[in-house]
C-alpha cells in the first residue's frame, strides 16, 4: 500500500510540472465554456506485448493548452500513442487499429521521450492493435481501462466536495470558477488514476490523483 501511495504522489507531481510548464497568457476576448472544463478523459484503451505498449485516449481539451483559469476553445480529441518497451534505434512506426470488422492504419515517425504519438480518426471501438517497428511486428489486444469506472463528471463532483469549503471561500470572494483539468494517468501500466485539478491564475491550483474504479482520493495538494 505505501508503495502504491508513493507512486501515486510521483505521478501527481510529474503531472503538476507537465501541466503549469505550459502556462502563459490566454488572449483576450476568447469566450469560456459554461462548465470550465479544459481537458477531460472520456475513453482509454490500453494494451502491450513484450516490445510495445499501446494506448488510444478519447476525450475533450483545448485545442492549445493554456493554464490560466479559463476553458477556451475545447474540442474533441482522440489520440494513439505506442511506446517501444526496449532500447531500439527505430525510425518510426507503423500501426493498424482494428475493430468490429474496420480498421484504420498509419505512421509515426516522430518520437517525444521515446513515445510515438499521433491524433487520429476514429469512428469504432478499438479491439487490437497491430505495431510495426523496424523488422518487429506484434498484434497487441485493447481493454477499455475505464469500463466500470467513474467517469469524468463523477470525478468532477467528488473533487468539487473535497473543495467545498475552498470553492465556497472563493465564491463569496466573488471569484469566478476554476479551470478544471482532468487526465487518467499512469506510473506502471497497471495501477491507473483520475489526476484532477482547480486551476486559478498563475500557479494557483488544487490537485489530486482519484482511484477510477472507487472514487478514493489517493493524494492531494
Amino acid at each position: 500500500m505505501k508503495r502504491k501511495i508513493v507512486l501515486s504522489i510521483t505521478a501527481i507531481a510529474a503531472t503538476l510540472c507537465a501541466v503549469f510548464a505550459l502556462t502563459a497568457c490566454n488572449p483576450k476576448g476568447a469566450d469560456n465554456k459554461a462548465d470550465n472544463i479544459s481537458r477531460l478523459t472520456q475513453a482509454y484503451y490500453a494494451g502491450e506485448s513484450e516490445a510495445f505498449a499501446v494506448s488510444i485516449e478519447t476525450g475533450k481539451r483545448e485545442k492549445v493548452f493554456i493554464a490560466d483559469g479559463k476553458a477556451t476553445d475545447v474540442e474533441s480529441f482522440c489520440q494513439i500513442t505506442v511506446t517501444p518497451l526496449a532500447v531500439n534505434d527505430y525510425t518510426g512506426v507503423s500501426y493498424i487499429v482494428a475493430g468490429g470488422g474496420s480498421t484504420l492504419s498509419g505512421e509515426i515517425t516522430s518520437s517525444n521521450y521515446g513515445e510515438y504519438t499521433s491524433a487520429i480518426t476514429l469512428n469504432f471501438i478499438p479491439q487490437t492493435v497491430t505495431v510495426t517497428a523496424g523488422e518487429t511486428t506484434n498484434e497487441i489486444e485493447l481493454a477499455n481501462i475505464l469500463d466500470g469506472a467513474l467517469n469524468a463528471s463523477d470525478i468532477v463532483n467528488i473533487a468539487k466536495n473535497e473543495f467545498k469549503d475552498k470553492l465556497t471561500a472563493e465564491k463569496e470572494e466573488g471569484k469566478g470558477e476554476r479551470e478544471i483539468y482532468i487526465k487518467l494517468i499512469t506510473g506502471d501500466r497497471m495501477n491507473y488514476y483520475y489526476y484532477v485539478s482547480f486551476i486559478g491564475e498563475g500557479v494557483d491550483y488544487w490537485a489530486m490523483l482519484v482511484d477510477p474504479k472507487t472514487g478514493d482520493i489517493v493524494s492531494k495538494r
